[in-house]
């Protein structure tokens, strides 16, 4: 494709070589009918001289040859006398070029000059020119002619020509580089805001264009460039914006969906794939009703699609969707004018929610179901002794046992419920002091050791000599007397209860571990839930109130540390259990 530079270039010199051609042929012209009038003027002129030079001899007959012959050698031409019969008096014969002499002689003869006519010119050939005048010399007439060829006035127009196509030759390189520095200082701003143009159709606003120039062009560059900041601009807020909307769909924590007016799905989000095991390419530009297997979920979008208004509801998913609880809101979407442009959907996973629920459930029923036992034992004893049984000593004396005893479970149940309460609170807090936890795994040791001895159990305290960190000192002595009561309640006779200390650059590990009944895998992530129990029947035997681990964690959480699990059936059960040594700078 011939650029604009090229086309104006070849333009302009193509006029200019046309101006020049037609100024050429005009100045040629003009010199080939100049020098012909010239030369006509000099030779008529040269003819009147031979006419008077003739006219003072004294006679056609006493014609000086000599003085004529020189005449015609310095004229170079041919110089004949006529008497009035036509005879020739005078020939110089000089030319031998004119090979039509004779028969020009005779047209003139025909023609009967005379002396008072004009000089009477005969063009013979194209360089060959006669002259006739009629002349008298005292009583008799004749005539003049006079023959003479021009050869030189090719050799004048080869020239004429010759200097005319150098002139115009060197005119016109001249123009041509003239006129390609002027192209190339006009169009070199056009090409530049040309290719920034195009640059900017491409998408790369950061082109920009020369501003060099204050005419025409700067301006257009100056336009070009503001245009491209602009655009810069806008892009770059477009993008900003763009990323910030996207940024906020991707991690809203809420699956999003959008559906236009003809259902298609048309915008889909993380959350949104994550909630329905979905792969984004197999959502995009689909049909809702193809998507959502849950009648459920059509029936919501049909019904903002059919109403154009909002709806909100909760919606249990089947076991495909691993039995999710979501609250879907779905509204329609109205562009300018009214336009319908479809709807959207926004799921809101409130699955934690509902277990939460739940186990707020779960708490009131089995805090009333534990409360229950003992109160009812209470008052069925009382009853009973009312009844007459206090008249028997020793029904007295075991119905007064059980009382109490059913008593004292109910008072640990409050007290556990008091103190998971008080440890749940937002603004517990902690004792804080520095302790060897060596010496505090002992004092537990010792306090644990004549209980475990009943059993016949041993408890073995191993790892480090020495490990001190800043904590609760009661609240972890709480920890490790539940962990170590847990490990006899649910190990076997004659068993071992083992805990490591293992001291690091930052933390504490200690672990607590038995040999006893051990637990499912599928059991591990409860048992730290309130009154959860593994095994319900020997536990509930044991005087456990159920909520003794989930105080252990909290206190554990609240001292910025960490508690596993590991446990197989029959096997036994480890709590491994990380600390923190300064706790100031983690709370």
């Amino acid at each position: 494709m011939t650029s604009f530079r090229t086309q104006l270039l070849f333009a302009l010199i193509s006029l200019i070589l046309l101006v020049l051609i037609g100024l050429g042929v005009l100045i040629g012209e003009l010199f080939k009918s100049y020098y012909p009038n010239a030369l006509q003027s000099r030779f008529e002129k040269e003819v009147s001289i031979i006419v008077s030079q003739v006219e003072q001899q004294s006679s056609l007959q006493e014609i000086s040859t000599s003085q004529f012959d020189e005449i015609s050698d310095v004229l170079d031409m041919r110089i004949t006398i006529l008497d009035e019969q036509d005879t020739t008096v005078y020939d110089s014969e000089n030319n031998g070029l004119i090979e039509r002499h004779e028969e020009m002689i005779e047209t003139i003869q025909e023609d009967q000059l005379n002396q008072s006519d004009v000089i009477s010119r005969y063009q013979v050939e194209e360089d060959i020119i006669y002259y006739a005048q009629g002349i008298t010399i005292g009583d008799t007439t004749g005539v003049v002619v006079i023959g003479t060829t021009f050869d030189e006035l090719k050799d004048v127009y080869r020239q004429i020509w010759i200097i005319l196509s150098i002139t115009l030759g060197l005119a016109l390189l001249i123009i041509i580089l003239i006129g390609s520095k002027i192209t190339n200082r006009y169009t070199k701003p056009i090409d530049s805001a040309t290719k920034v143009a195009i640059e900017l159709a491409k998408g790369n606003y950061r082109a920009r264009t020369y501003e060099d120039r204050v005419d025409e062009s700067g301006k257009l560059s100056n336009a070009i460039n503001i245009l491209a900041r602009n655009l810069q601009e806008m892009i770059n807020s477009q993008t900003i914006q763009q990323d910030r909307l996207q940024t906020l769909i991707e991690n809203m924590g809420s699956g999003l969906i959008m559906i236009d007016r003809q259902g298609y799905i048309v915008l889909v989000n993380r959350p949104f794939l994550d909630f329905f095991h979905m792969k984004i390419d197999d959502v995009l530009n689909e049909r809702y009703v193809d998507i959502f297997s849950e009648e459920k979920v059509q029936q919501l979008a049909e019904e903002v699609f059919m109403t154009e208004q909002r709806v909100r509801r909760q919606l249990h998913l089947s076991a495909s969707y691993d039995q999710r609880h979501l609250e879907v809101y779905g509204a329609p979407i109205i562009g300018k004018g009214s336009a319908w442009r479809g709807i959207i959907l926004v799921f809101h996973d409130i699955s934690e929610l509902k277990m939460l629920e739940q186990m707020r459930k779960d708490f009131v029923a089995n805090v009333s179901h534990e409360v229950k036992t003992p109160i009812t034992s209470i008052k069925g004893f009382t009853e009973t002794l009312l009844d007459g049984a206090m008249a028997d000593e020793k029904a007295l004396h075991s119905f007064l046992s059980i009382i109490l005893k059913e008593s004292d479970r109910l008072q640990a149940l409050i007290q556990d419920l008091l103190e998971l309460s008080k440890v749940e609170q937002q603004g517990f807090k902690l004792n804080i002091s520095t302790m060897d936890l060596r010496v505090l795994l002992q004092e537990v040791k010792t306090m644990m050791e004549q209980k475990a001895s009943q059993k016949g159990m041993t408890i073995s305290l191993l790892g480090s000599d020495q490990s001190f960190i800043e904590g609760d000192q009661d609240r972890l002595k709480q920890v490790f007397i539940n962990l170590v009561s847990n490990a006899m309640t649910y190990s076997q006779p004659n068993g071992e209860i083992r805990v490591l200390l293992q001291d690091e650059e930052d933390r504490v590990l200690i672990r607590v571990e038995d040999d006893g009944i051990g637990m499912d895998e599928q059991e591990i992530p409860r048992i730290f839930e309130r009154f959860y129990r593994v095994d319900k029947a020997r536990s509930r035997n044991s005087g456990g109130t159920g909520l003794g681990l989930a105080i252990v964690k909290h206190i554990i959480e609240v001292h910025a540390g960490e508690i596993t699990v590991e446990s197989t059936p029959d096997e036994g059960t480890a709590f491994d259990i990380s600390l923190p040594k300064n706790i100031k700078n983690r709370m």
